[in-house]
Protein backbone atom coordinates (compact mmCIF):
# COMPACT_ATOMS: atom_id res chain seq x y z
CA UNK A 1 0.00 0.00 0.00
CA UNK A 2 1.42 3.36 -1.04
CA UNK A 3 1.20 6.37 1.24
CA UNK A 4 1.18 10.10 0.77
CA UNK A 5 3.61 11.54 -1.73
CA UNK A 6 4.51 8.20 -3.37
CA UNK A 7 0.84 7.38 -3.89
CA UNK A 8 0.17 10.80 -5.41
CA UNK A 9 3.23 10.61 -7.69
CA UNK A 10 2.44 7.08 -8.84
CA UNK A 11 -1.17 8.02 -9.58
CA UNK A 12 -0.01 10.99 -11.69
CA UNK A 13 2.65 8.87 -13.40
CA UNK A 14 0.08 6.23 -14.32
CA UNK A 15 -2.19 8.97 -15.72
CA UNK A 16 0.67 10.27 -17.87
CA UNK A 17 1.38 6.75 -19.14
CA UNK A 18 -2.30 6.19 -19.91
CA UNK A 19 -2.62 9.24 -22.15
CA UNK A 20 -0.53 7.99 -25.11
CA UNK A 21 -1.93 4.49 -24.70
CA UNK A 22 -5.50 5.76 -24.94
CA UNK A 23 -4.61 7.81 -28.02
CA UNK A 24 -2.94 4.74 -29.55
CA UNK A 25 -6.03 2.63 -28.83
CA UNK A 26 -8.40 5.15 -30.42
CA UNK A 27 -6.15 5.63 -33.47
CA UNK A 28 -5.53 1.92 -33.86
CA UNK A 29 -9.20 1.03 -33.66
CA UNK A 30 -10.06 3.76 -36.16
CA UNK A 31 -7.83 1.94 -38.66
CA UNK A 32 -9.92 -1.22 -38.37
CA UNK A 33 -12.28 -1.11 -41.39
CA UNK A 34 -15.25 -2.76 -39.71
CA UNK A 35 -15.55 -3.60 -36.03
CA UNK A 36 -16.49 -7.26 -36.30
CA UNK A 37 -15.46 -10.21 -34.19
CA UNK A 38 -13.12 -11.50 -36.88
CA UNK A 39 -11.47 -8.11 -37.45
CA UNK A 40 -10.95 -7.62 -33.73
CA UNK A 41 -9.31 -11.03 -33.43
CA UNK A 42 -7.06 -10.12 -36.36
CA UNK A 43 -6.31 -6.76 -34.73
CA UNK A 44 -5.41 -8.41 -31.43
CA UNK A 45 -3.30 -11.08 -33.13
CA UNK A 46 -0.81 -8.33 -34.02
CA UNK A 47 1.99 -8.54 -31.46
CA UNK A 48 2.30 -4.77 -31.07
CA UNK A 49 -1.42 -4.39 -30.42
CA UNK A 50 -1.37 -7.26 -27.94
CA UNK A 51 1.63 -5.87 -26.03
CA UNK A 52 0.26 -2.33 -25.87
CA UNK A 53 -3.20 -3.55 -24.85
CA UNK A 54 -1.59 -5.72 -22.17
CA UNK A 55 0.24 -2.67 -20.80
CA UNK A 56 -2.93 -0.56 -21.08
CA UNK A 57 -4.92 -3.04 -19.02
CA UNK A 58 -2.30 -3.25 -16.28
CA UNK A 59 -1.84 0.51 -15.99
CA UNK A 60 -5.52 1.45 -16.30
CA UNK A 61 -6.71 -1.06 -13.71
CA UNK A 62 -3.95 0.06 -11.36
CA UNK A 63 -4.87 3.72 -11.95
CA UNK A 64 -8.48 2.83 -11.18
CA UNK A 65 -7.42 1.09 -7.96
CA UNK A 66 -5.28 4.04 -6.83
CA UNK A 67 -8.10 6.50 -7.45
CA UNK A 68 -10.66 4.45 -5.54
CA UNK A 69 -8.20 3.96 -2.69
CA UNK A 70 -7.92 7.73 -2.31
CA UNK A 71 -11.71 8.00 -2.14
CA UNK A 72 -11.87 5.29 0.52
CA UNK A 73 -9.10 6.95 2.54
CA UNK A 74 -10.84 10.33 2.36
CA UNK A 75 -14.38 9.26 3.23
CA UNK A 76 -14.11 6.28 5.60
CA UNK A 77 -13.00 7.46 9.01
CA UNK A 78 -12.98 4.08 10.79
CA UNK A 79 -9.47 2.73 10.18
CA UNK A 80 -10.46 -0.95 10.45
CA UNK A 81 -13.31 -0.52 7.96
CA UNK A 82 -11.09 1.53 5.65
CA UNK A 83 -8.35 -1.10 5.67
CA UNK A 84 -10.90 -3.85 5.02
CA UNK A 85 -12.34 -2.00 2.01
CA UNK A 86 -8.87 -1.20 0.67
CA UNK A 87 -7.92 -4.87 0.89
CA UNK A 88 -11.18 -5.81 -0.81
CA UNK A 89 -10.43 -3.23 -3.50
CA UNK A 90 -6.95 -4.69 -4.01
CA UNK A 91 -8.42 -8.18 -4.44
CA UNK A 92 -10.90 -6.78 -6.95
CA UNK A 93 -8.00 -5.03 -8.73
CA UNK A 94 -6.04 -8.27 -9.10
CA UNK A 95 -9.08 -10.24 -10.26
CA UNK A 96 -10.00 -7.56 -12.81
CA UNK A 97 -6.44 -7.32 -14.13
CA UNK A 98 -5.99 -11.09 -14.34
CA UNK A 99 -9.33 -11.56 -16.14
CA UNK A 100 -8.45 -8.89 -18.68
CA UNK A 101 -4.97 -10.25 -19.30
CA UNK A 102 -6.18 -13.84 -19.56
CA UNK A 103 -8.92 -12.78 -21.99
CA UNK A 104 -6.60 -11.03 -24.41
CA UNK A 105 -3.95 -13.74 -24.02
CA UNK A 106 -6.48 -16.45 -24.97
CA UNK A 107 -7.34 -14.49 -28.09
CA UNK A 108 -3.72 -13.71 -28.94
CA UNK A 109 -2.41 -17.24 -28.47
CA UNK A 110 -5.47 -18.79 -30.11
CA UNK A 111 -6.47 -21.02 -27.24
CA UNK A 112 -10.08 -22.15 -27.32
CA UNK A 113 -11.76 -23.08 -24.06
Amino acid sequence: MLHGKKHWLYHRFSAILLLPLIFWLIYSLCLVPDITHENMILWLSNTTNYALLFILIVISVNHFQLGLQVILEDYISNIDSRNFYIKLLNIFYYVLAILGLISISIIYFGAII
